[in-house]
């Protein structure tokens, strides 16, 4: 058990005041410097959308594989990991079981069959198979998760954000409005079009790289600081932890109400990731962006490894604090003793930033602030790219067909990446100001997720099931959809609890079988099969051929 003194308890806290330093904002401006000059440069070298959106297909593996491990590391990740030790202990790693599934299920299902393809947009695919409308409807429900996404992730991390560096600013130009959370939104925002804008996919993977150095040193440093001021090492850490009283693990419930077994965490995690890598244009376009299957392979190895290793870093920063705060003062403190019992509460999300602000020597913190600042930006970045992506070859392209100049289709690319940042920031703020007095920023949550199992199912069908029709996948995907917004907010909805965690699971299933249902109804009564064109771009017949369209 977790032993805290009285002073604390009462709320008489012995703690340095905090907040920024000039150092630390000198920091973070000449990480934000950094970012824009590498901008500039990459734009320098750029001749084509072809570059703009794939890298010219020659970036390095490594890179695009550290690229795609910060693009799902947002700041919510990396803040709330050490406050899930103190709920979980080391029990979490029972958690990453599915990991060498998804290994499988990446690199020799997915990533050989979309290599084949050389794609720009995963959504063109949809178009060879079934026809423009489903491929339209795809790339909507990408555009709407990606907004979803990316909204609420900055929108949370820049709250966050704001509690540790501290700040209060008045808007000169709206009276009574607290700018802080504006500012950051706008910060964030900012750098990551002007780069995004300018560089396009290889500023977005080069920033990335740098942001994941950055959010690891940032990590590595808070626990040096932890043992030097405790005068502590690992070992005792593990101690702390395993006296702390964490939640018992439990592997299995039929209960769908329960979101808290491994099977339940471990199964979403799996459809999550295999989505995601099979119909998420965020991930897959990092994928188009090297030569072949075999660097694209090492790609996903490497993000898998960075991952792994990061995610082992930060279980060290959670332990590390729960041993800290026994012989230091948080305002978390009296919140994690007194709620003790319930194991689990909002207190121990805390822990992390308020040790940023208040213990972390200057320059230092605003290292880490900078990190966070990253990981928010890479958010931003990526989905920027993404969006501007969908927008030029799913939409502009195939409503104004025919040839125009490279240079003036790079800068119509570069203007939907600026305008589909700021939406994003606009939106975002939108979002923030709906937050106030609700509980939106949850509401949004659940909602995004929504899109990803009928999509992921989707690309299913389409390489594994020759009844697959577009009269039985576009009914089969709204009904997944539906499945989806249902399980999602079964509570608002229905007054019914379930798992947030079966929410993607049910709407593959419910996507999956309906289009089973329809296309074998359809096949029975129209007798229409698949062209020798469609059925050229199944998966058996696209990996074994060298050029699949």
């Amino acid at each position: 058990m977790l032993m805290v003194d009285d002073q604390s308890t009462a709320g008489g806290l012995n703690m340095p005041l905090g907040g920024l330093t000039s150092l630390d904002i000198g920091v973070i401006c000449l990480y934000l410097a950094a970012m824009l000059v590498m901008g500039v440069t990459i734009a320098r070298q750029q001749r084509s959308t072809n570059d703009f959106f794939v890298g010219g297909r020659s970036m390095p593996s490594w890179a695009v594989g550290i690229s795609l491990c910060a693009t799902v590391m947002s700041t919510l990740l990396y803040l709330g990991q050490p406050g899930e030790m103190f709920r979980t202990g080391l029990s979490f790693l029972t958690r990453q079981s599915p990991i060498p599934l998804v290994l499988i299920v990446v690199c020799f299902v997915w990533i050989p069959f979309f290599m084949r393809l050389k794609l720009t947009s995963a959504y063109e695919y949809l178009e060879y198979r079934f026809n423009y409308t489903t491929r339209m409807m795809a790339a909507i429900f990408c555009l709407l998760l990606i907004f979803g996404w990316i909204s609420v992730v900055v929108l949370t991390a820049s709250i966050a954000l704001v509690e540790i560096i501290r700040i209060d600013l008045a808007l000169p130009f709206i009276e009574g409005v607290d700018g802080s959370v504006y500012t950051v939104i706008l910060s964030v925002g900012l750098f990551s079009i002007l780069y995004t804008t300018l560089g396009g996919i290889r500023a977005v993977i080069w920033t990335d790289v740098i942001q994941f150095v950055v959010l690891l040193i940032g990590a590595l440093f808070t626990m040096a600081v932890v043992a030097w001021m405790t005068q502590s090492n690992i070992g005792d850490w593990i101690d702390a932890s395993e006296r702390y009283k964490h939640e018992e693990v439990q592997w299995f419930d039929w209960d769908v109400r329960n979101r808290t077994t491994v099977f339940a965490i471990s199964g979403s995690l799996f459809m999550w990731m295999v989505c995601t890598h099979g119909a998420n244009q965020m991930a897959l376009q990092r994928y188009f962006t090297v030569r072949d299957v075999k660097a694209a392979r090492w790609s996903y190895v490497v993000s898998a490894l960075a991952a792994a290793v990061l995610g082992v870093i930060l279980a060290g920063v959670g332990i590390s604090l729960m041993f800290f705060i026994q012989e230091f003062d948080l305002p978390a403190k009296a919140g994690i003793a007194s709620e003790i019992a319930s194991v689990r509460n909002v207190s121990q999300d805390a822990v992390f930033p308020q040790f940023i602000s208040y213990y972390l020597p200057s320059g230092l913190r605003g290292l880490v602030v900078a990190a966070l600042f990253a990981a928010a930006m890479s958010t931003i970045d990526s989905g920027a790219n993404s969006a501007s992506t969908i927008l030029t070859v799913d939409f502009y392209r195939r409503w104004r067909p025919g040839t125009e100049d490279e240079k003036r289709e790079l800068r119509r690319a570069r203007k939907f990446t600026a305008a589909m940042g700021v939406f994003i920031v606009f939106y975002t703020i939108g979002l923030y100001e709906l937050s106030k007095g609700s509980d939106i920023i949850s509401l949004a949550q659940k909602g995004f997720n929504c899109f990803l199992g009928p999509l992921g199912a989707l690309f299913v069908l389409g390489m594994f099931v020759k009844r697959a029709t577009p009269a039985s996948v576009i009914p089969a995907v709204l009904i997944g959809e539906a499945v989806g917004i249902g399980t999602s907010y079964s509570r608002e909805i229905f007054d019914v609890s379930f798992s947030t965690h079966l929410v993607i699971l049910t709407a593959w299933l419910a996507t999956f079988l309906s289009a089973l249902a329809i296309g074998l109804v359809y096949e029975k009564t129209t007798g229409i099969r698949l062209t020798e064109d469609q059925e050229a771009l199944m998966w058996v017949n696209v990996v074994r051929s060298e050029d699949a369209h």
